[in-house]
């Protein structure tokens, strides 16, 4: 299954905000979205943020989740 993911590229959490059924995105996650951004330290500091993407579970999971966070349950 594809997924959408907002990682933040300094604590290493994520979350993952859609999933793919079909052709269609749909929203995941959307009631923990707020409080995902809010809680970022670096918001306006250069070489710090988020990034996004759409991975598929295995890929996600080597490049980010071996080493991080699930933002929902830490």
């Amino acid at each position: 299954m594809n997924r959408k993911y907002l990682v933040d590229i300094t604590t290493r959490e994520y979350l993952c905000i859609a999933l793919k059924k079909g052709q269609d995105w749909v929203p995941n996650n959307q009631a923990s979205l707020p409080s995902f951004m809010s809680s970022r330290a670096n918001k306006e500091e250069d070489g710090e943020g988020l990034v996004t993407g759409e991975f598929n579970d295995n890929s996600f999971f080597e490049t980010w989740i071996r080493n991080g966070t699930n933002f929902m349950f830490r």
